[in-house]
């Protein structure tokens, strides 16, 4: 309630209080005058110990008020309006018993204004019980016709907030800015749905609908009583018009237009006019407007007021007209096929979910609005239907035996066979998401069975090595779920069910490899003994398996140590070097330094495949001493490689030999590096290869 208060006179005159006033009791006046054909409301207080008059008036299509602040004088005809200056302003008379008041305009002269008709206000309840009681029906939660009927007339009388006791005027200014355009909101929402809901057949059924939309869309049922003023009320009023229209032509029974011998007097209630105005006074929706409606209306139109105008919005906005017309005709025919799909996943994918594409729409000419009047609302309810039948065949198939020979990984991408593209539409898009959640729902519940299985096999397998390694050591496998890993959830769920039969397991497998690997022999082939093999890493590194693993490590470290040192007392006696030789030493040059034993010499390489002796040749004084190193054979070649040195003992260090020079090389022999660092590098354990 946004008025402002203009006043034209701000101060009264002082003058004799009037005899008449003395004996009415102070109080509220309202109604309305009219002046030059134009209808004023008035709001008056009257204050009997000032025999004054608070005089509040506005034009109906105004909203703020002026302001007269007048005071009363004795007349032989009654009483006398003035202002401070002494201009009269109007001629009254109280009713019976200060009822009502009966007046009359006057010019500056003190003369009936000819312009002005004489005029009967009423005594009224204060200006805060009128907003209190108009505050109880704007509280409404489901107001209905009536009551809004109610609302939108004392919206139009409005008593001034100047009116009201100062302390209230703002809260009531704000408590009726929050009110009404809630209270509007609230009846324009329940009547939407009362309409697309209402029942149209049988005929009288169809009757209580028109009689409903035509109360709703009255010119006058309108916050402030206007429809012409008030865009949003506009908006609504047309949008029950249509529903109510579109309802009635699909049940084939459609809707007539108000009776042409009243339309000048609708059309006089608008300020301004236009197609949407213009279909409210026919009261049909201009999709239903052939050439021959159109040209019966421009005739009757000839007769009113505004003629010439709506002649001529006739006749520029026609071929607007009938092109919604035909594409309002198109789209009914379209709405009746997409009804009479079956309901199927089929229908659902090649629709799109009941809707037309975008190129169709085009070709068509036809608008989002007309689209979503005609297809997108009306079919909401099927659209749900078909959306629930297509879910139903969906999860037919992922319940089903068809995706069983499929990797689990691809299931979600069955829904881009079963569905469709979802780019760009919400209807194929939700289905989608139904169908992802499906196939995650499949994927977790055929990944939840798999495991179980597992849980399964794990308890009944021997407690062994043997049946460690034949499932998967008891953890959970993922080969047979093809591609999924378990979500964290499950894998715990599961170490929890085997990890008794898995401690189990461990124990008495860690026990048979202890005893395993204390009764291997080391120089037999144990390529065969599984258990023996354990240490080279086939044991996942599971917190579980922990010592078992350390179990097999130790073993296999323990025997191949003893592997080692049988291969070195065999290599040794196979050198031919004496025991004063195989315990002294190597240079290989004259120089001290970068030494290496000569039994290490010889076990190291026997460990790499490379045997060393040490070959002598003469006599006494004339005796040389060499060493030897025999190369594996080459695969497939048996051919001897070999390299030969001359050593010689070194003087000032006793037990120390020194390599002299190479002194024969039998075979291909093609080295990485030089000929005379191979015998370092074996004693020294590197790959010399």
């Amino acid at each position: 309630m946004n008025f402002s208060l203009k006043s034209l006179v701000i101060l009264a005159i002082s003058g004799a209080l009037s005899g008449e006033t003395k004996a009415i009791d102070s109080g509220f006046y309202n109604g309305s005058h009219v002046c030059n054909g134009a209808l004023t409301l008035d709001d008056w207080e009257f204050r009997q110990e000032e025999s004054s008059f608070d005089v509040f008036f506005r034009k109906t299509t105004a909203s703020s008020f002026q302001k007269l602040e007048l005071v009363a004088q004795d007349t032989d005809g009654g009483l006398l309006l003035v202002d401070r200056r002494g201009r009269p302003w109007i001629a009254v008379r109280f009713g019976q018993n200060g009822d009502s008041l009966q007046g009359r305009w006057l010019t500056g002269q003190g003369k009936p204004q000819s312009d002005c008709e004489p005029f009967t206000l009423s005594r009224s309840e204060s200006a805060k019980a009128r907003m209190d009681r108009l505050f109880g029906l704007l509280g409404e939660a489901h107001p209905t016709v009536d009551t809004v009927r109610t609302v939108a007339e004392e919206q139009q009388k409005l008593p001034p907030i100047d009116l009201l006791p100062d302390l209230d005027q703002q809260a009531y200014r704000q408590r009726y800015a929050e009110a009404a355009p809630s209270f509007w909101r609230r009846f324009y929402d329940a009547e939407r749905k009362r309409l697309a809901e209402l029942p149209v057949e049988p005929p009288d059924a169809r009757d209580r609908a028109v009689g409903e939309m035509r109360a709703v869309t009255s010119l006058t049922l309108a916050p402030e009583g206007s429809l012409d003023r008030n865009g949003a009320a506009r908006q609504a009023a047309l949008y029950f018009l249509r529903i109510v229209a579109d309802r009635l032509a699909a049940s084939g029974r459609p809707l007539e237009a108000l009776p042409g011998d009243t339309l000048c007097e609708r059309m006089a209630t608008f300020g301004s006019i236009d197609v949407e105005r213009l279909e409210l006074a026919v009261g049909l929706p201009v999709e239903y407007w052939d050439r021959a409606f159109t040209e019966d209306l421009l005739q009757k139109a000839q007769s009113c007021k505004d003629g010439r105008t709506i002649g001529r919005l006739l006749s520029q906005s026609y071929p607007d007209i009938e092109k919604r017309r035909k594409a309002a005709l198109w789209l009914r025919e379209e709405r009746e096929r997409l009804l009479a799909l079956p309901l199927t996943l089929t229908s659902f994918r090649e629709t799109n979910g009941l809707q037309l594409s975008r190129d169709e729409l085009r070709r068509n000419d036809v608008s989002r609005m007309a689209y979503d009047r005609f297809i997108g609302a009306p079919l909401e309810t099927r659209r749900t239907e078909l959306e629930q039948a297509a879910a139903r065949e969906l999860q037919e198939v992922f319940g089903g035996d068809s995706l069983k020979s499929l990797p689990l990984n691809e299931a979600r991408s069955q829904c881009d066979r079963l569905v469709g593209t979802q780019w760009g539409n919400d209807a194929l898009s939700r289905l989608h998401k139904t169908c992802t959640g499906m196939a995650e729902d499949y994927v977790a519940k055929s990944v939840r069975q798999v495991f179980q299985e597992q849980v399964g096999r794990i308890e009944a397998a021997p407690k062994t090595f043997a049946g460690l390694e034949a499932n998967n050591w008891f953890l959970m496998g993922t080969s047979d779920v093809r591609g999924i890993y378990p979500p964290a959830a499950l894998v715990t769920e599961f170490n929890g069910k085997v990890a008794d039969a898995r401690a189990e397991a461990v124990r008495i497998a860690t026990g048979e490899v202890d005893r395993a690997f204390a009764a291997a022999d080391p120089v037999s082939d144990v390529t065969a003994s599984p258990i023996l093999q354990c240490g080279r890493g086939t044991i996942p590194s599971h917190e579980s398996l922990r010592p078992l693993v350390q179990a097999c490590q130790e073993g296999s470290r323990a025997l191949a140590a003893r592997r080692d040192e049988l291969r070195c007392q065999e290599a040794l006696k196979a050198s031919g070097g004496g025991s004063g030789l195989l315990e002294a030493a190597i240079r290989p040059k004259a120089t001290p330094g970068n030494s290496f034993r000569v039994r290490q010499l010889v076990c190291e390489a026997a460990r790499q495949k490379v045997t060393v002796t040490f070959p002598t040749s003469g006599m006494l004084w004339w005796s040389k001493q060499y060493v030897e190193a025999r190369l594996p054979a080459e695969r497939g070649r048996d051919q001897v490689r070999a390299l030969r040195w001359l050593i010689e003992p070194v003087a000032d260090a006793k037990g120390e030999w020194a390599i002299s020079r190479l002194e024969s090389k039998t075979g291909e022999v093609a080295l990485p590096f030089p000929e005379d660092s191979l015998l370092p590098c074996l004693a020294r354990q590197s790959l010399c290869r």
